[in-house]
């Protein structure tokens, strides 16, 4: 048998022809990285060389980079941890913040509502996004919100105690205690028989909440209650009472001003007892803006339509002895549902009459002895 022979060089050639471009490329990055690692570890040696001559200084730069990882470690095991599934947040606990019931507020709702919104877990929450996400649903005025380990959050609301309803350009819209503006479903309000009416300018809210709380301390006193409180484009307060009487208060442009109101309204108080001895027709309307006296406007109900009052067939008007009127007394604009009987202006002399208010006042007149 005969054999044949190939040279090695032919050998290495064909194994080297037979090489896939993937292979050639892989063989070239490694002789690369070879290079490049020999020429970095002679610089390195160059640059620490001083530091080899000091036992002491390669002592301490190994302490620094055993620190260093140790370091590196620790993090990168906190943030493995911490994207466990057990921090996730699976529970969230609601509570009043005055330790009193909510009552508006749906917790399940909330709690199914605040989940949506939330991302992170119990170490990546912000807790200012989730506070932001409570205060934005309706009923909350104020939210915190804290965490509890290891997968709670506990919030505690301050819920939006109504006082009353504002009539504004927005629409109806419910003011509460601290004379804030907010908007919900007013079906919501379960004690809205109880909610009182206010008007005024716009950004007037809680100027008239204010005005408001004292009245109510000052009448609470007389067994009676403010139901509704007007503040004029021109800054005269109109408020109405549980029984019915609508009293025109006259300006508020200061607290010199606020003071005259309180003290008319106690003068008026102190001879209302006798007053109403001696009236003969129901009292529906009491103007407060004289100097040094107020006058009375009596006559029948009407029934209504929406909140209106009106006040027809007028039997009556008595007036306790004045000296002189305010300039507000001239002022012919009545606040809404709150209609005074414009049979006031008789106490005016006539000739400080305009022709319409002189009609108004005909007219008035002649329908009271119609009914009569």
């Amino acid at each position: 048998m005969s054999s044949s022979s190939i040279p090695l060089k032919d050998l290495r050639k064909q194994a080297k022809n037979n090489q896939s471009l993937g292979e050639m490329l892989g063989q070239w990055f490694l002789a690369t990285m070879k290079s490049t690692g020999t020429g970095l570890l002679t610089i390195l040696v160059f640059i620490l060389s001083p530091v080899w001559n000091y036992p002491e200084r390669m002592k301490q730069l190994t302490h620094w980079f055993v620190i260093a990882f140790g370091a590196i470690v620790i993090l990168w095991g906190l943030y493995w941890i911490g994207q466990r599934p057990v921090f996730n947040i699976e529970q969230i606990v609601v509570q009043s913040a005055n330790d009193q019931e909510l009552d508006h507020i749906k917790v399940p709702a909330i709690k199914t509502k605040a989940i949506s919104q939330f991302s992170g877990n119990f170490f990546t929450l912000r807790l200012n996004e989730a506070r932001a996400a409570f205060e934005e649903m309706p009923w909350v005025r104020v939210a915190s919100v804290r965490r509890v380990w290891p997968n709670q959050i506990q919030v505690s609301i301050e819920e939006h105690e109504p006082v009353g309803v504002w009539l504004g350009q927005n629409g109806p819209e419910l003011i509460n205690n601290y004379g804030e503006l907010f908007t919900v479903n007013l079906a919501e309000a379960n004690d809205r028989k109880n909610l009182v009416v206010f008007q005024g300018p716009p950004n007037s809210n809680k100027e008239v909440l204010v005005l408001y709380q004292q009245l109510e301390s000052w009448f609470n006193k007389l067994n009676y209650k403010v139901v509704a409180l007007t503040l004029s484009s021109r800054y005269s307060w109109t408020v109405k009472l549980d029984n019915g009487l609508v009293f025109e208060l006259g300006r508020d442009l200061n607290d010199k001003d606020r003071k005259q109101i309180t003290e008319r309204l106690d003068k008026f108080f102190k001879l209302w007892p006798e007053l109403e001895k001696k009236l003969t027709a129901p009292v529906n309307y009491v103007d407060l803006r004289y100097n040094n006296g107020f006058s009375l406007g009596t006559g029948s109900k009407q029934d209504a339509r929406s909140s209106e009052i009106k006040l027809a067939g007028l039997n009556q008007l008595l007036s306790v002895p004045l000296e002189g009127v305010d300039e507000e007394s001239n002022a012919t604009e009545t606040p809404l549902n709150m209609k005074a009987p414009s049979a006031n202006t008789e106490m005016k002399p006539e000739s400080k009459l305009n022709k319409r208010e002189v009609k108004k006042v005909k007219q008035s007149e002649h329908m009271g002895s119609k009914k009569q």
